[in-house]
C-alpha cells in the first residue's frame, strides 16, 4: 500500500503522526479515535481548511484567466446544511438550491437574496412562490414552469424581483456514467434551440428580468473540450438575443475530483476555469459580444475531497476467497458506489502505514448485494473495532442518503485548527418515528422493567412533574432524565387521568438538547398521541424553563416536531410571547383532500347540516369554522364528527369562531386527541389568520376563548406571534406504580 499517494485523496491536513503501531490518521490535527468514542459513526468529518482553499483556487484561476466579471456559486445538491451554507456566505460564494427545501437551509445558513441562484427541472408553485420571495436568481428550465412564473410575478413595483436565467439543453453527450449526464439532446434537463427562443420571447413580453443563460453537460466531467463546444452554441443565442454586459453566462460546473489512486493526480481546476475563460473570451470577440459576468457552479470540485467517512470495522470474514470487512455504514449514507458504480479508496486510522496483505472489500449492513462502498482495495489486516476512513466523501452522499433498514442518518462535524464542532446531529430513534401516525390505536406499553430507575425495583420513588396552565389549557411536564425513556401511549393516558393521574390537557416532555435550537420539546394529547406544535403548551414549557432558571428574557429557540419556534418571558415568567412560525392554507401541507389549493372559504356537509369554513396548518392541522353563535354543545356536537371527516387524511383541530368586530374573535374548540378543550394557543393563531384571511379582522386580534384571552398578531407574510399568561399551578410525584400495565387477574 502507498501510503503517501493515498493520502493525496485525503483532505489538505491529513497527516500520520506517531510511529509504528502507535502512528494514526489525523485531520486538521484532530484525533479521529477520539472523535469517533465520542460522536459514534458512521461519522463524516469536513476540513474547513480544504473547503476553503479549493474556493481560493477557483478565485485565483478566474482573476488569472478571465477579464470580465465572474462569480463563484456552490452547488447545494453536492452537500447542504445550515454550517456549509455559512461558510459559502463567509467566503462570498453565492449558494444554488433546488427547490424549497434546500432554499430553507440557504435562509437558515444567512446566505443573502442576492447570492442566492434556485435550480430544478419541476419547480413546484411553492418552490416557485419561495424562491420569487428568497432568490436573487431563478433558472428556468422549461415553457411551463415559465408560464407559472408569469402568473406568480409580482405586481408591486417597489417588490423585489429576481433576475431570469434561460436553461439550455446544448445536446451535448459527455464522457461520464449515464446517470449523471445532463446536457444530451434527450436530456429531461432545460431548453433546446427553438425552446429557449419562445421562453426569451416570453420574458419579453411580460417584461421579465430575463438576465442571462445557464447549461450543463454532467458530473465528474475530466474533459473541458465539450464545455467549450457547448459554450459556443449558447454564445450564439446570446448574440441572437441581444445579449449586454449585464448578461450573465454559466456552464454549470461538474468538474472532477480523484476518487481512487488509480484516478491521482487530481484534475487541475485551474486548466478547468483557463479552458471555460478562453472560449467565452473568444466567443465574444467573434461575435461581438461584451464580456458577461461568468458564473461557475463547482460542488464537487469544492466539497469532495474536504469529506471523510469514518466507519467501524465489526465484522472480518471469507466468501470463497474474499476478504469482507464488515462496516456499520455504507448503502443508507453513500449509496454512490450502487447508482454510479463510484470506485474510493480507504484508510485503517491507526496504524495506516502496515503493508497490505491481501485485497479487501469493504461493505455495509444493509440488505442488499449493492452494499459495497470499497472493492478489491490492497490493505493489512484489519480487525473487528478498528476505524476506517474512506476520502472524497463531502459530496452526494449525505445529501442522498436515507433511512434504509431504518438506518439513522450520520452525525458531521467540522473540521479547523485542531478543533471539532458538530454541525449535524446523528438522528435519532425518535426522529425515524415522529412523522409517523398510527392506523389504529396503540395497545397497552410494557411494564417497566425492574430495577430500572423508574420500574417497581428502581431507585426513584416516582416520576418528578410540574403542572401549569395557560389560559384554560393545563399540561404536566416530566423531565426526560426523570421519565421513562419512551413514555407509551398508556403511560400518557395513565398520567394525564384524574383517576390515576393528576388530569390534564396533555404531557411536555423535554427539554432535550438539539443542535440548532436552544431546546427540544416532545407534546403529548391525553389520549397518549403525540402531536407536532401547540401554542399554549409551548408557552407552559417557556415558563418551567425559566423556572428552572435556563433561560432570562432574550429570545430562544424551542424545536417541536412541527418547527423550530423563538420564545421570549416577560413579567418573571408570567406572560409569555411565541412566534409560532408562519401559518399556511395550502392543502398539501395542512393536509385536506383535493386538488392542491388554497383551502379559504369552503363547505362542508355533515348529517344535513352545511359549515363555512377555511382550513390551515402552523404545524398541525386545523379547521375553522364560520358560525353566528358558538357554544360548547356546538363544539361537543359538531367538533368529533368534523374531526374525523375523510378530507382531513391526519384528523383536524376544530375551531367554531364568531367574528365579535374587526379586532375581536370568539371560539369554541374541540381539539384533535384530546375533545372539548377551553383554550388552545393554536387554535387561537388558525382562528385569528382565518378571520384575517377573509377581510374580517385586522392583523391584531383576541380570541375569546372559555379558558382566557389569547392576544394574536398577524404580520404581512402570515407569521403568527401569540401572547398570553401562564401560571404554576403543582408539582409533585408519580407512583411508578400507576403507569404499570394492568391485566386481567381473571377473577
Amino acid at each position: 500500500m502507498a501510503l503517501t499517494r493515498r493520502l493525496e485523496l485525503f483532505p489538505d491536513t491529513a497527516r500520520v503522526v506517531g510511529s509504528g503501531t502507535t502512528s494514526a490518521l489525523t485531520i486538521a490535527g484532530c484525533d479521529l479515535e477520539a472523535l469517533a468514542n465520542q460522536f459514534g459513526t458512521p461519522l463524516y468529518l469536513y476540513d474547513g481548511a480544504t473547503l476553503s482553499s479549493a474556493a481560493d483556487t477557483y478565485r485565483s484561476a478566474l482573476r488569472a484567466h478571465y477579464p470580465g466579471q465572474a462569480a463563484i456559486t456552490y452547488a447545494g445538491k453536492a452537500y447542504l446544511c445550515t454550517a456549509v451554507a455559512q461558510w459559502a456566505t463567509r467566503n462570498g460564494l453565492w449558494v444554488d438550491c433546488t427547490g424549497i427545501g434546500e432554499l430553507e437551509l440557504a435562509r437558515a445558513g444567512g446566505v443573502p437574496r442576492e447570492r442566492t441562484v434556485v435550480h430544478g427541472v419541476n419547480k413546484s408553485t411553492d418552490d416557485l412562490r419561495a424562491a420569487l420571495a428568497q432568490a436573487g436568481t431563478i433558472v428556468v428550465d422549461n415553457l411551463t414552469e415559465l408560464d407559472r412564473l408569469v402568473a406568480l410575478w409580482p405586481q408591486q413595483e417597489d417588490a423585489p424581483h429576481p433576475d431570469l436565467w434561460l436553461r439550455f439543453r446544448p445536446g451535448l453527450a459527455v464522457t461520464t456514467h449515464a446517470h449523471t449526464q445532463t446536457g444530451q439532446s434527450r436530456s429531461k434537463f432545460g431548453m433546446d434551440e427553438s425552446e429557449l427562443r419562445l421562453a426569451a420571447g416570453v420574458c419579453q413580453a411580460n417584461h421579465l428580468p430575463l438576465k442571462g443563460l445557464h447549461f450543463h453537460l454532467g458530473s465528474q466531467l475530466h474533459d473541458p473540450i465539450p464545455i467549450g463546444q457547448a459554450l459556443q452554441k449558447m454564445l450564439g443565442l446570446m448574440a441572437e438575443l441581444g445579449a449586454d454586459s449585464e448578461w450573465v453566462i454559466s456552464p454549470g460546473g461538474g468538474w472532477g475530483v480523484a476518487y481512487h489512486e488509480d484516478d491521482l493526480p487530481q484534475p487541475s481546476i485551474d486548466d478547468y476555469v483557463r479552458h471555460v475563460a478562453a472560449e467565452v473570451v473568444a466567443g465574444c470577440g467573434q461575435r461581438g459580444l461584451p464580456l458577461p459576468r461568468l458564473h461557475l457552479e463547482p460542488g464537487r470540485s469544492l466539497g469532495a475531497r474536504a469529506g471523510v467517512a469514518l466507519y467501524r470495522v465489526g465484522t472480518v470474514k471469507q466468501s470463497a476467497g474474499r476478504r469482507w470487512l464488515l462496516l456499520d455504514g455504507g448503502l443508507a449514507d453513500n449509496p454512490r458506489p450502487a447508482l454510479y458504480a463510484a470506485r474510493y479508496s480507504a484508510l485503517p486510522v491507526q496504524a495506516p502505514h502496515r503493508p497490505a496483505t491481501d485485497p479487501a472489500w469493504l461493505a455495509g449492513p444493509y440488505c442488499e448485494s449493492g452494499d459495497v462502498i470499497v472493492s478489491d482495495l490492497p490493505l493489512p489486516d484489519v480487525q473487528p473495532g478498528e476505524l476506517i476512513a474512506i476520502p472524497v466523501s463531502g459530496a452526494y452522499q449525505l445529501s442522498l442518503a436515507s433511512n434504509y433498514n431504518g438506518a439513522r442518518r450520520p452525525a458531521v462535524l467540522w473540521l479547523e485548527e485542531g478543533s471539532a464542532r458538530l454541525i449535524q446531529v446523528r438522528e435519532t430513534l425518535h426522529d425515524l418515528v415522529r412523522r409517523d401516525r398510527r392506523i389504529w390505536p396503540a395497545g397497552p406499553g410494557p411494564s417497566p422493567r425492574a430495577g430500572s430507575p423508574n420500574g417497581t425495583g428502581g431507585r426513584a420513588p416516582g416520576i418528578p412533574y410540574v403542572k401549569y396552565q395557560a389560559l384554560g389549557n393545563d399540561y404536566l411536564v416530566l423531565d426526560p432524565a426523570q421519565a421513562p425513556a419512551e413514555l407509551s401511549s398508556h403511560q400518557v393516558q395513565r398520567i394525564c387521568d384524574r383517576h390515576y393521574g393528576v388530569g390534564s390537557d396533555g404531557v411536555l416532555l423535554g427539554p432535550f438538547e438539539d443542535a440548532e435550537c436552544d431546546f427540544r420539546l416532545r407534546l403529548f394529547n391525553p389520549d397518549g398521541a403525540e402531536f407536532e406544535k401547540s401554542g399554549n403548551g409551548l408557552r407552559i414549557f417557556a415558563r418551567y424553563l425559566w423556572d428552572l432558571g435556563l433561560v432570562q428574557h432574550e429570545l430562544f429557540t424551542i424545536a417541536t416536531p412541527g418547527g423550530p419556534v423563538l420564545v421570549r418571558v416577560h413579567r418573571g415568567g408570567r406572560r409569555v410571547t411565541v412566534e409560532m412560525g408562519l401559518i399556511s392554507f395550502d392543502s398539501r401541507r395542512i393536509p385536506v383532500t383535493g386538488p392542491p389549493r388554497e383551502v379559504v372559504d369552503e363547505t362542508l356537509d355533515i348529517d344535513g347540516e352545511t359549515f363555512r369554513y377555511c382550513a390551515a396548518t402552523i404545524g398541525n392541522p386545523h379547521c375553522v369554522v364560520l358560525c353566528d353563535e358558538v357554544s360548547p354543545e356546538i363544539a361537543r356536537r359538531w367538533g368529533p364528527l368534523i374531526e374525523r371527516d375523510a378530507r382531513f387524511p391526519n384528523r383536524t383541530n376544530v375551531q367554531f369562531m364568531k367574528v365579535l368586530d374587526r379586532a375581536n374573535v370568539q371560539i369554541e374548540i374541540w381539539e384533535r386527541g384530546a375533545g372539548y378543550t377551553l383554550a388552545s394557543g393554536s387554535s387561537s393563531c388558525a382562528a385569528a389568520a382565518a378571520a384575517h384571511r377573509l377581510g374580517l379582522s385586522g392583523a391584531e386580534i383576541a380570541v375569546h376563548a372559555p379558558g382566557g384571552i389569547i392576544d394574536i398578531r398577524i404580520g404581512p407574510d402570515l407569521a403568527i406571534t401569540m401572547a398570553g399568561a401562564v401560571s404554576r399551578v403543582c408539582d409533585g410525584l408519580f407512583s411508578s406504580e400507576a403507569l404499570e400495565v394492568e391485566h386481567a387477574s381473571g377473577i
